[in-house]
């Protein structure tokens, strides 16, 4: 075998050889994004069980209204939502929306990651940080959860709910909306021109499918990821403390 021959030999094989590495650091740079997805998740999901637990603990005048939490066929709760703005101000959190089953209850009802954004104008001074809760309370404003987009006020209008337990509500408002503050105390919150968007790339690496549905997480999952079961058997609570 001629020396050109020998060096084309040997050129192939470190060219394979780097192509395969390559291939390999692609693979394990897309695991480690993956795992750290799954953490945040994991995070988010710990962080929205305890701004529920936190409601359940309050007194009776400062919860949200039981007819309310009743009438809910969705809930989401968005555990940070962050504020920042002098003149014009924006809000950006993430959080997980969760529907009743067939049962008519939360119970093992795998909830979906969803962004909430919002804009508007105010003197704002500084920047804040607050937990927010929406309820969905109609047919409309849950078909437009199952459609990966709440264009809120323009699409389905958004209501500042009743703060204290038995208050009345406003049985029309598809969407109520509820925020709380460090002192865990909730007030109604006015959301409108803000959006809540399905976040694919998150529920991606929760459910491991390369096109997740917002339908056939909320409805046709009959259970929910280890790291969110917490989530969802507070939730289970949550709602039940109302019956």
């Amino acid at each position: 075998m001629s020396f050109h021959s020998r060096s084309l030999i040997v050129s192939v094989f470190l060219g394979a050889a780097t192509l395969l590495a390559g291939c390999a650091t692609t693979q394990n740079n897309a695991a480690d994004s993956d795992t750290a997805r799954l953490q945040q998740q994991a995070q988010l999901a710990a962080s929205a069980t305890t701004v529920l637990q936190q409601q359940m603990l309050q007194p009776s005048q400062r919860r949200i209204p039981s007819a309310l939490v009743d009438k809910a066929r969705c809930i989401a709760v968005f555990p940070s939502v962050k504020q920042a703005g002098l003149i014009f101000s924006a809000s950006r959190g993430r959080g997980l929306i969760s529907c009743r089953q067939r049962s008519g209850t939360f119970n093992d009802a795998a909830p979906a990651v969803y962004t909430l954004s919002a804009a508007s104008f105010g003197l704002q001074a500084g920047a804040a940080e607050r937990a927010v809760v929406l309820l969905f309370t109609t047919q409309q404003s849950t078909r437009a959860v199952y459609d990966s987009l709440v264009k809120l006020g323009s699409q389905v209008s958004v209501s500042a709910g009743p703060s204290g337990y038995d208050q009345p509500i406003n049985s029309a408002a598809p969407i109520v909306a509820y925020g709380m503050s460090r002192r865990g105390l909730f007030a109604g919150l006015n959301l409108g021109g803000g959006k809540v968007s399905f976040d694919k790339a998150a529920n991606t690496a929760i459910y491991d499918t390369a096109d997740p549905d917002p339908r056939q997480i909320l409805l046709e999952r009959s259970n929910a990821p280890q790291s969110m079961q917490a989530y969802v058997d507070t939730l289970e609570k949550f709602t039940r403390a109302n019956d």
